[in-house]
């Protein structure tokens, strides 16, 4: 019985010690790819780890908040995909996502506010759908814009088609712009010459929403607080909000020193940063000490970081019928460069309303769309007072849709400032013309980890924007974070062997 007893003793202290050999992790940002790497390095028994986040919450770039009766989000919207998509497989059990409209046909508005005729609508919503699909070209187009690539489709296949239709062929003429707003909406640029038509981007053929929750419920099936908080794994106390992190000190001895605004002082043996693509690109001459290796700093500057703006809508009273759910919006060439009585800012004679894209029905939530903006106006857009919004706003819809509709008064309105805000500098990554590589994707040379000047592995990088084929997604992050978190414990169960 006694040498029992020594035994069980011994084993008790086998494993606490080794458990406390374990090494320390410091998790920078509490978004999707730090929340998937703390939840698979807890899974493996890491327990000394630190999530350090910027925002007064977690969730990064997955933002849901109550609004009217419902909630909605204000970041990532979409689950990109069922087959191989790690965001499906976590959630597909609780019946908790349906399919979106994601389809233009019957639902395009001119300003004159007419309704496009639905044969121009479904060719346009056949090219547009490429576009949100990213699949431009076929790796044939290397160096070329996606811009160059839809401008050359628009000629070739869909202008000769209604050449001989005087009356169709000139709102097709006046439809570029058109095109070009869903580029810069879909791939988050300020302009179609931005993105490269070439990518390795895995683009999925069905969407999904979620249904009457937020996003954010991702990130509670990660932690398993969702469907039972009883089973939330040991996470909380490792989270630190408002922790702007502000100094690594990565090479001076073997552990890493962080260092953030409010001058706290935090140690590990590893960092796995996670920000957004945009905190990098900013941060990237002051963050480090020493500096990143040239070949990294060059990876950042290589890789895109964009943006797009959403504004939620309340209205007084419904004023659409029940099958509406998408209202696109197509200038004519009589329209174009309006100064409407709203103010708000103007750039060469165009007006911010301009860059209004598109309004979504918002499912689940009474007299809830979602306004959708993209281009060079985001950041005066997001400091705009909500008064100026609201008439902007409400111009564009009677005009587009005021002679098919009694369009009633916005009550309330919510809006992003994902391209203002320091801990983000826009929404998601895009790959930049003339970046792409088959054989070394930028995004693959952004995750590549940074060694010490021993030789040791110390800084590792994470993020939607270091997924070579699912950047700009939720899965992407979620798996760039798994991976990293593995990439950890390989090396110490090596070590261990």
């Amino acid at each position: 019985m006694l040498k029992s007893s020594y035994f069980i003793c011994f084993l008790f202290n086998y494993f606490v010690s080794g458990y406390a050999e374990r090494p320390s992790v410091i998790i920078v940002g509490g978004g999707a790819a730090g929340i998937a790497a703390a939840t698979k390095l807890l899974e493996n028994s890491f327990t000394n780890i630190t999530i350090l986040e910027a925002e007064n919450r977690i969730g990064g770039r997955i933002h849901s908040v109550k609004f009217g009766d419902g909630v909605v989000n204000l970041g990532a919207e979409y689950c990109f995909g069922m087959k191989g998509n790690i965001v499906y497989e976590l959630a597909k059990k609780y019946n908790i996502l349906e399919p979106a409209v994601t389809t233009l046909e019957d639902n395009v508005y001119y300003s004159d506010g007419s309704k496009l005729d639905s044969l121009i609508t479904r060719d346009l919503d056949a090219l547009i759908g490429e576009v949100y699909l990213k699949k431009y070209g076929n790796n044939s187009t290397i160096g070329t814009s996606g811009g160059d690539v839809v401008i050359e489709r628009y000629n070739s296949t869909i202008l000769p088609k209604y050449e001989n239709d005087s009356s169709k062929i000139q709102i097709l003429r006046e439809g570029f712009r058109f095109c070009d707003g869903y580029v810069t909406l879909y791939d988050a640029v300020r302009s179609w010459f931005d993105v490269s038509a070439d990518s390795d981007f895995e683009g999925a053929d069905e969407i999904l929403v979620w249904k009457n929750i937020g996003y954010r419920i991702i990130i509670d099936i990660l932690i398993r607080s969702y469907p039972d908080p009883r089973k939330k794994l040991d996470i909380d106390g490792k989270i630190h909000l408002n922790k702007s992190v502000q100094k690594i000190i990565w090479d001076a001895d073997q552990t890493i020193t962080v260092l953030t605004a409010d001058n706290s002082s935090y140690s590990s043996d590893y960092v796995i940063l996670t920000q957004s693509l945009g905190v990098l690109k900013e941060q990237k001459d002051t963050l480090f000490d020493p500096k990143l290796p040239l070949s990294k700093e060059r990876a950042i500057v290589d890789s895109g970081y964009g943006s797009i703006g959403r504004i939620v809508l309340k209205f007084s009273t419904k004023w659409w019928r029940d099958d509406e759910q998408l209202f696109s919006f197509f200038w004519g060439d009589k329209d174009w460069g309006i100064i409407n009585s709203s103010d708000g800012p103007t750039k060469n004679g165009l007006s911010w309303i301009v860059q209004i894209r598109e309004m979504m029905k918002l499912p689940g939530i009474s007299n809830v769309w979602a306004i959708w903006i993209s281009g060079d106006f985001l950041s005066e857009i997001e400091t705009l007072p909500d008064n100026i919004l609201k008439s902007g706003i409400q111009y564009v819809l009677n005009k587009f849709l005021g002679k098919t509709h009694n369009v009633t008064e916005i009550r309330n309105i919510l809006k992003t400032t994902w391209t203002t805000n320091e801990n983000f500098r826009g929404t998601s990554s895009y790959l930049k013309t003339g970046k792409y590589k088959s054989d070394d994707p930028v995004q693959r040379r952004l995750a590549r980890p940074v060694r010490n000047s021993e030789g040791k592995l110390k800084l590792l990088f994470a993020g939607e924007a270091t997924h070579s084929t699912l950047y700009t997604t939720v899965q992407g992050a979620i798996e760039s974070g798994y991976r990293e978190a593995e990439r950890i414990i390989k090396l110490c169960n090596k070590s261990e062997q």
